[in-house]
């Protein structure tokens, strides 16, 4: 069971609070942001020589709250420069340097290599690794373009954190894991605190509404559209985090919760926490979202009923029908607040609209794109036709039609994410993938119920959550969705590491 600490929890939130605000005031002055983003880069590649760990903690933090990597950027002759790429150069360049010094003095004891080299999921990565290479090279052989092939390809570059990541978090030290578990709870709770805040400012009279607006599309740190009764959709990329969170504090919640007990205080604040993740999850909107977080709650459900028993999974289903509850209150409770009444949209309505209408136009143009995409794979189904491949369809996105009024669309980057892979990687490199989440899913399946560890059961519960959404928005290449399989990855296979 972790240990967290509030007092660091709490000074970690009031760093994403000040991060955020720094980046809502600076975007609009490009000198601001470029001096921001080079003193942070500089500051993260400064303290990865001190201690890695720490360098890698702060790569780790922003990828948890900074959704697209756009917090602070750097336009370079009309190149865009995000602070995500800038911390992973700094972190990766500072690990390079240290892995030579390494093979230079011969440490082989307790070397970068040596860590690696004992990893018990190395050969899946490198196998992966060798398809992906693979793609890049039959992209650029069958003439694609070297800016699509690079578009295509470079959010795969941040598997390169897998050295890093084992190099701090391969051994056993409780200290760093603990710290890890601290951030990620503090980003978590961040992520659902800015979704509430979000949703308050978006549903409340405010002069600051349309330049928070600007800042989201700008910076791509999130979205919101109107639903059709004008509830806000708060989507940010990052909600992922706060799902897996939940399930983590689903999970968690197994080994000591006690219905004798629900008024105690720790249960009180363990309700109070899952009940924030699940209402960004709702206020998200997201189809994707929601489809996972169902399948990956039954699967819970029912390991739940095998390791313990079934009055034990109706208990965990009567907690969450009063998490569940818990989280529209919250969200009603930010909506109303001060005045405890509002006309900005039913909830409910548009949750039902969300779910049941087929025919929205985000949702029909990702069914007309699926039979062109699967007469591509068609083409070359085994070796796959490459990064920077591409598929012209008719699409009904609103903002489509606003450019092409014919809604003829012609990308690289497909909301199918398995079939996005196998159109790029082929079927062997989609099996590759493919057998490298199920091996790393069924081993942290068996570490669970081995030493009855409920974080590993939170950690692969989030795994199939990543999973699942995969099949509808593609996460699982994207730098959102591999941080957190190297570090599941990491931490499921802990003990095998050394």
């Amino acid at each position: 069971m972790p240990k967290f600490s509030f007092k660091t929890i709490a000074a970690l939130i009031a760093i994403f609070l000040a991060a955020e605000i720094l980046s809502f005031f600076s975007f609009s002055h490009p000198l601001l942001n470029q001096a921001v983003l080079t003193a942070i880069a500089l500051g993260v590649f400064v303290l990865s020589f001190y201690r890695l760990e720490y360098g890698l903690l702060a790569v780790l933090a922003e990828l948890f709250i900074g959704s697209m990597g756009h917090l602070f950027f750097l336009d370079y002759g009309g190149h865009i420069i995000g602070l995500r790429i800038a911390l992973w150069l700094a972190v990766l360049s500072v690990f390079i340097i240290k892995l030579f010094y390494q093979a230079f003095k011969k440490q082989a004891g307790d070397s970068y290599w040596s860590s690696f080299r004992n990893f018990s999921g190395r050969n899946y990565f490198l196998i992966l690794g060798a398809f992906v290479l693979l793609s890049v090279i039959n992209g650029l052989w069958r003439g694609h373009e070297y800016g699509l092939v690079f578009a295509d390809f470079n959010a795969w570059i941040y598997f390169s954190l897998l050295g890093p990541i084992i190099a701090v978090y391969g051994g056993s030290d409780r200290d760093r894991l603990r710290r890890l578990y601290n951030l990620f709870l503090a980003a978590a709770i961040w992520l659902s605190l800015k979704t509430l805040i979000l949703l308050f400012v978006f549903t409340h009279d405010s002069g600051l509404s349309a330049d928070i607006y600007l800042w989201l599309r700008k910076t791509l740190v999130g979205e919101m559209t109107p639903t059709k009764t004008g509830w806000p959709r708060i989507f940010i990329q990052g909600q992922i985090f706060s799902a897996i969170a939940f399930l983590c504090v689903f999970w968690l919640n197994q080994a000591k919760f006690k219905w004798r007990e629900f008024f105690h205080r720790s249960n009180i604040t363990a309700l109070i926490i899952a009940a924030l993740f699940l209402s960004s999850v709702l206020i998200s909107f997201s189809r994707s979202f929601w489809v996972a977080l169902v399948g990956s709650l039954a699967a819970s459900g029912l390991v739940v009923w095998r390791i313990s028993s079934f009055r034990r999974a109706l208990s965990s289903l009567l907690w969450l029908a009063v998490v569940g509850l818990s989280s529209f209150l919250m969200m009603y409770l930010v909506v109303a607040w001060p005045y405890f009444q509002s006309s900005s949209g039913n909830f409910g309505s548009d949750f039902l609209e969300r779910v049941s209408n087929g025919n929205e136009a985000a949702l029909a143009s990702r069914w007309s794109l699926l039979p062109v995409l699967a007469q591509e794979i068609k083409k070359e189904p085994f070796l796959g036709q490459g990064y920077g491949a591409t598929v012209t369809y008719f699409s009904r996105d609103p903002r489509i039609l606003q450019n092409n009024p014919s809604g003829e669309y012609t990308t690289y980057a497909f909301e199918w994410g398995y079939l996005d892979l196998w159109l790029k990687l082929g079927l062997l490199g989609l099996s590759a993938y493919l057998w490298l989440l199920f091996r790393l899913l069924s081993s942290g399946l068996r570490k669970g119920i081995k030493e009855t560890d409920y974080l590993t059961f939170g950690l692969t519960s989030g795994l199939l959550f990543l999973m699942i959404t995969n099949a509808f928005t593609p996460y699982l290449n994207h730098p959102l969705g591999i941080g957190f399989l190297l570090l599941a990855s990491c931490l499921i296979w802990l003990n095998k590491v050394y």
